[in-house]
């Protein structure tokens, strides 16, 4: 528990002034979430995670449970589906229940002196209730494509090692014809993990959300946050 103490203290102090100075129109939000992985063999896991995410002014916030599996078909590549359950209460918008499925891709590579590059791309059909202030349904298929890069552990501080980790992910709503189709959102995590044993690991990461409304238009950012991720492998 003190190198999990230390570990955050250490990381907090570093990203406070960094989402202290929150750009004018933006909202900042602190992502919870906790992975849980289970081996049924070499090539099929699950990999649930589960999550709560208020927004730091109390507007908004959010829960949300998502199953999912992955079969590793090389080492270099693997397929990943499941469904998410997210329910939303907002105070000054509808709230919202939104179911949604999803399929992808993982492709691992390349890996160039201990780190690790990986690309991927998945598609997922959201579906949209309101549930308080309106009765609508929206239905959107979303395609997204992550570009992730994590280091080899080092030995700074902490002897089970630590790692830093970020990506830079792309989503584009899948318009007809394909050729209205135009990237909407861009999201970037960076930050330092933590290996605590080999069951357990954590992740404190800061994160922007970049949004825009057509393809002429410039990106502006509407989202900071701060999120903090645990995972937990039970075999």
């Amino acid at each position: 528990m003190r190198k999990i103490g230390l570990f955050l203290t250490i990381a907090i102090l570093i990203a406070n002034p960094i989402v202290g100075r929150s750009e004018e129109n933006s909202d900042a939000y602190i992502w919870l979430d906790v992975h849980t992985i289970y081996n049924f063999s070499d090539r099929w896991r699950y990999e649930g995670d589960y999550g709560y995410r208020p927004e730091l002014n109390g507007d908004q916030a959010s829960v949300y449970i998502r199953p999912a599996f992955r079969y590793k078909a090389t080492p270099w590549f693997n397929l990943h589906g499941g469904i998410k359950f997210k329910d939303t209460v907002s105070a000054d918008a509808a709230d919202t229940f939104e179911i949604r499925p999803w399929q992808g891709f993982q492709l691992v590579w390349p890996k160039i002196g201990g780190y690790t590059v990986s690309h991927y791309l998945r598609v997922a059909e959201r579906m949209i209730w309101q549930t308080r202030g309106g009765s609508d349904f929206d239905f959107t298929l979303r395609a997204r494509y992550k570009l992730g890069l994590k280091s080899p552990n080092y030995d700074i501080l902490f002897k089970s090692g630590m790692y830093l980790t970020g990506n830079i992910e792309a989503f584009a709503n899948l318009e007809s014809p394909l050729s209205d189709t135009f990237i909407n959102r861009l999201r970037f995590f960076a930050g330092p993990g933590l290996n605590v044993s080999d069951a357990w690991r954590i992740e404190l990461l800061l994160g922007l959300q970049q949004e825009r409304g057509s393809r002429a238009a410039d990106f502006s950012t509407d989202e900071q946050i701060l999120r903090l991720r645990f995972y937990y492998t039970f075999n």
